[in-house]
């Protein structure tokens, strides 16, 4: 079958309208993710049929506020609470997961918990987007998505406390401590850089000694079980690292390559790029695109293959009716499945008893011998709660017979996911053009490690290795000394995240087209947008802080107020709660947000510098919250104000009037609409030139001039 070129974003055609009002970073993400995906939400939010909007947003705030059928709210921290990814990471045990056992915790950076959320955003949408193009239109509807329960969740996954059974992790900088049953797991230092290993069975552990030449230390008996090395490893971390000095990272790529070993180097993300990590047309202009490829078939085809209707429920579900098959274990693939199952399709998991999924000890390493097999393979809390909603089938792919039952599951299927090494599929029979025959409109998802085409296709893939191939990791420092996230993956939880956008996007092409898709997603290269992916400009100072009576405080600051993080921290450090609040007393002043002045100011007059750290500081968002009898007045610099937005506060009479001196565009062009808004009072910027200041201006430029030539000069610079 002749295929057309490969794309990154899958674009499809329908009548249903997509907004997303931009007042926040999750919001700003969310529109981000849909637009790169290739079906960009309309500009009129006004006429949509779904709209997303910043969860703090209320209809009260926002007028004219659209009565959608489905809303969908993002909040930045938790629902019902304004914040930042900062506080997110602090209150979901994600921080406290991330650097060394005895600091404050590291937060992960660069909105990484606004663009998950944006992320589960978009998903929702596309979800009801699937719901109307399949026939099965739903009432109104409304979503909150939490930053922090994302994140939350996401901390359950990696290093849970009581969620553990028999394992706990701790975290010790760059290297995980106390693995119970998995060893070696952290980024070592080696010659050039840093090297991320993980081993996660016997074979795992003598691959990497392999790869490292097996060095005699490791041949010992002490260190030939990684289970036993696990309880105690500080060791054999350091010899570890003193072998791997030895190596530069490229070299140790190479050579577990070679071995099957779970090795691969802390690269930047140009570095990833310059060695063809990343694939073809990935990184432009240093902004990543999609983290999948594309393949399309020529031919369109008429068939409906998801009139299934699952009852019970799921009856009242967004995806009630698609079927998805899962070919996959772990993590990512999982819960790629499981995010739809959520949503209500039918997920079919096809797993071999003769190799059960891996996740069904997670948690129970140290058990081998201690607790019935049986029993063990279906206690772990990690494997149920990311095969939750699904039903079960085993079935060996290498017999013929039973690789038929899978074939005749794929011809009444929407959704095909797996996550094997790259080849496999192949191997089994099951390559792109042997599922497009069965199946023309499937939507088939591959999401291997590196992806198809990567120059380490054929890599062990687990979620360390690819997120420090991807540059992710190396933005994780604290204090400028690079960490990572050894006991936080962020790998797995975020290729499944793309992976269920990617699959949701074809199933509504394939719905509204009978075409399918063949869509191949690399993780590593998911896990680059994390880091790539343009952040909105910085506008707070934050930080974890320990007060003086030892708690831990996420504190987040405009920029305005605080110089960087050493003042922040200089603020916080000798002082707790209550001193604070009595200080404020003292001084017969209360704490005041932004907020809350720009609520009960009457007149907003603004008087900060211009340049890009307060640029858009004033927009709708600002706007809106405003009395209808509050004027704004500008006499700093244009850009600091959105003209647009405030044109619209004005034209709807969300503020009783604006003064303006200064504009985006000087002299302010003849078509500009401020110029026909009676409630707005305009000057070209000489708003100060008046008779009362001019008299002052020349007064003491006179009398400067005659103490100067008087030898007293009124004011001397040394």
């Amino acid at each position: 079958m002749t295929a057309s070129k490969k794309k990154r974003n899958i674009t499809f055609a329908s009548n249903i309208k997509v907004g997303v009002i931009v007042t926040s970073r999750s919001t700003y993400y969310a529109k981000y993710w849909l637009t790169l995906g290739g079906n960009p939400p309309v500009d009129d939010y006004e006429d949509c049929d779904i709209l997303v909007t910043d969860g703090s947003l209320k209809e009260s705030d926002s007028k004219p506020f659209p009565n959608n059928k489905v809303n969908i709210r993002l909040w930045d921290y938790q629902v019902g609470f304004k914040g930042t990814g900062l506080h997110a990471c602090a209150v979901s045990g994600a921080a406290s997961s991330i650097g060394y056992s005895d600091g404050p915790g590291v937060a992960l950076p660069n909105d990484i918990p606004e663009k998950w959320c944006g992320a589960y955003g978009a998903i929702l949408a596309l979800s009801e987007i699937w719901r109307r193009v399949a026939g099965n239109h739903g009432t109104k509807i409304s979503y909150d998505v939490s930053a922090a329960d994302i994140m939350h969740s996401f901390s359950l996954q990696n290093a849970g406390d009581k969620e553990e059974i028999y394992r706990r992790w701790r975290r010790n900088g760059r290297i995980c401590v106390e693995h119970g049953g998995i060893f070696p797991m952290g980024f070592y230092p080696c010659k050039d850089g840093f090297v991320a290993l993980l081993g996660r069975s016997r074979r795992d552990w003598k691959n990497i000694r392999k790869a490292l030449g097996n060095p005699d230390w490791a041949q010992a008996e002490n260190f030939d079980d990684p289970f036993k090395l696990a309880s105690n490893s500080e060791q054999a971390d350091r010899l570890l690292s003193k072998t791997l000095s030895q190596f530069k990272r490229d070299e140790l790529l190479k050579r577990g390559l070679e071995c099957e070993a779970v090795i691969a180097p802390v690269y930047s993300q140009q570095e990833a790029n310059d060695r063809e990590i990343f694939r073809e047309n990935f990184l432009l202009s240093e902004a990543p695109q999609m983290p999948f490829v594309t393949e399309e078939p020529n031919k369109t085809v008429n068939k409906n293959l998801s009139d299934k209707i699952v009852s019970g429920e799921k009856k009242n579900s967004p995806l009630n009716g698609l079927r998805c098959i899962e070919l996959s274990w772990v993590w990512s693939g999982p819960m790629a499945a499981q995010i739809l199952g959520d949503l209500g399709a039918e997920i079919i998991k096809v797993e071999s008893l003769n190799r059960f999924d891996l996740y069904r000890t997670r948690g129970l390493e140290t058990m081998r011998g201690k607790m019935d097999e049986k029993q063990r393979l279906e206690s772990s809390i990690y494997f149920h709660s990311l095969n939750r909603n699904k039903l079960g089938l085993s079935l060996d792919l290498k017999d013929p017979k039973q690789l038929a039952v899978l074939k005749t599951l794929t011809k009444s299927s929407d959704i095909l996911i797996e996550n094997f090494t790259v080849g496999t599929m192949d191997r089994l029979g099951l390559d792109k053009d042997a599922l497009s025959n069965l199946n023309p409109s499937l939507v088939q998802l591959s999401m291997s490690g590196p992806g198809r085409g990567s120059s380490v296709e054929k890599l062990r893939s687990y979620g360390l290795v690819l997120s420090a191939l991807s540059g992710a990791e190396l933005s994780i420092t604290s204090k400028d000394i690079f960490l990572g996230s050894p006991t936080f993956s962020i790998s797995d939880p975020n290729a499944a995240v793309f992976a269920s956008m990617a699959a949701l996007t074809g199933a509504i092409r394939a719905k509204t087209s009978g075409l399918g898709s063949s869509i191949d997603l690399s993780q590593i290269e998911a896990t680059a947008t994390l880091n790539g992916t343009p952040s909105l400009p910085k506008t707070r100072v934050e930080a974890i802080l320990k007060t003086q009576d030892d708690f831990y405080m996420a504190v987040s600051l405009p920029e305005k107020l605080c110089a960087d993080d050493d003042a922040l921290e200089a603020m916080f450090c000798n002082s707790t709660k209550e001193t604070i609040i009595d200080k404020c007393k003292e001084l017969d002043v209360l704490p005041c947000s932004k907020e809350d002045l720009i609520k009960n100011s009457d007149f907003l007059s603004i008087h900060v510098q211009g340049g890009e750290r307060y640029k858009d500081c004033i927009t709708l968002k600002e706007l809106d919250k405003m009395k209808k009898t509050a004027y704004l007045i500008n006499t700093s610099r244009g850009p600091i104000v959105n003209e647009d937005d405030l044109i619209i506060a004005l034209s709807t009479n969300e503020i009783a009037g604006a003064g303006l001196d200064v504009f985006e565009k000087e002299p302010l062009p003849e078509n500009n609409k401020l110029r026909f808004l009676p409630n707005a009072l305009l000057t070209p910027h000489l708003g100060y030139v008046t008779a009362e200041n001019y008299n002052i201006y020349y007064t003491q430029m006179i009398e400067s001039l005659e103490a100067c030539v008087n030898g007293k000069p009124i004011r001397v610079i040394e």
